[in-house]
């Protein structure tokens, strides 16, 4: 994978060169008066001196462990849009990730079909046709499983998804929904005692519910299930190790809770989140003066990576990489962050000796170069010395830059 120049190396080149003009300048002003003063000797030595001790060669080389921290993560499938999250990444408190498709394998199919005055095929056959047009996941496996089972389905318009509620449309005049108890609830839907019994239940065996309904009727349950993620689940542990705290942004309902923190171990768990709800709980962490990194893969996502101090997208989901959806990192597994996040505590180390090494040499070596325009200098000093320090302090600097390959 290509290693894109960036505004953190583009903003770094255009500092290196700017010092490299000011180092011009001002040795070729030294020199310009030494050679009216005492000829051209002596301007020509101090010039060069002043030059080759104040030139930020140690400190454009004191930058090399990002470039090459940024290879070396290319090679694991990560793209790095932003390389100046990897300073911030070293300092995250929190991480936050969805539910869907990240703890869950994403393979998602059908295991209940609990009906109100219909029978299982009619209840499939009206969800599908709502969900003719559906982007989302669930949605898709509802279309899907009525399609595999050649059932008819109704001709529907007026499509509308509502991220993180559910879908409507409208068939043969009667407006349909499918999505969220809770959502269907708030816009007047009747919910059977039986039905709730039966949603509670289906809930606390860790499988996600939607309602169907026509006009302010509820007509069913249907219930799908997601295999628990084994990488999700050792992820989850190898932050805990690092003590780094873990926060769970789902739609699912409350009463799915229990289930979670059986399977998972999350410190924290929202639920009933719509997409601005996620950027808003995250939001809340960072007022408290937490670093939050965000994971996500999904549209309903982006609000909550756009809130956050630093964000990958996680491959496999229905969000992918755009000039509108450009984020800091984009990943191909969950390990992929702790693999960064190493990388990026690793540079952080070495950037810090970089710089001072390269702030050393302009300490011993710009005061004597200095000092080289007087006529009787208490150090005597040659360009070639001047050269020399640079010339050990760089490879001191590259050799210090290597542990991060």
């Amino acid at each position: 994978m290509p290693v894109s120049p960036s505004t953190s190396s583009i903003n770094d080149m255009r500092r290196i060169i700017f010092l490299f003009l000011f180092d011009a300048l001002i040795s070729g002003a030294v020199a310009a008066w030494l050679y009216f003063t005492r000829g051209i000797d002596a301007a020509l030595m101090t010039g060069l001196s002043i030059f080759v001790a104040f030139s930020p060669v140690c400190l454009a080389l004191a930058s090399l462990p990002v470039y090459l921290v940024r290879r070396k993560i290319s090679k694991l499938g990560v793209k790095t849009n932003k390389p100046e999250a990897l300073k911030t990444l070293t300092d995250i408190g929190v991480v936050a990730l969805p539910y869907n498709r990240v703890l869950t394998g994403g393979e998602y199919y059908i295991t209940d079909l609990v009906p109100e005055g219909l029978n299982q095929p009619t209840l499939l056959a009206m969800a599908a046709g709502t969900e003719t047009d559906a982007e989302n996941l669930l949605g898709r496996t509802i279309y899907d499983t009525a399609a595999a089972r050649g059932l008819r389905l109704q001709q529907s318009k007026d499509f509308t998804e509502r991220a993180g509620c559910g879908v409507e449309a409208t068939v043969r005049g009667t407006i349909m929904r499918v999505g969220n108890p809770a959502w269907l609830e708030s816009l007047g839907v009747s919910i059977s005692a039986k039905l709730r019994t039966k949603i509670d239940q289906l809930l606390v065996k860790g499988k996600t519910t939607l309602l169907v309904s026509t006009g302010r009727i509820a007509r069913g349950v249907i219930a799908l299930k997601d295999e628990v993620s084994d990488e999700a689940i050792k992820f989850l542990h190898a932050l805990k190790a690092e003590k780094i705290e873990t926060l769970l942004l789902t739609a699912q309902p409350k009463k799915m809770t229990s289930w979670i923190t059986k399977n998972f171990a999350l410190d924290n768990i929202r639920t009933n989140l719509t997409p601005e709800g996620k950027a808003r709980e995250v939001q809340i962490f960072r007022a408290k003066g937490k670093i939050v990194a965000v994971i996500g893969n999904d549209l309903h996502d982006l609000p909550a990576l756009r809130s956050a101090d630093v964000s990958f997208l996680l491959a496999g989901g229905s969000l992918v990489p755009s000039d509108e959806v450009k984020l800091d990192f984009e990943i191909p597994t969950l390990e992929s962050l702790l693999a960064i996040r190493k990388a990026a505590v690793n540079v952080a180390r070495v950037l810090k000796v970089n710089r001072w090494l390269a702030l050393l040499s302009w300490v011993v070596l710009v005061p004597p170069a200095i000092m080289s325009a007087l006529e009787s200098p208490p150090i005597p000093f040659h360009p070639l010395a001047a050269v020399a320090g640079v010339a050990v302090l760089s490879v001191i600097i590259l050799v210090n830059s290597l542990q991060t390959r």
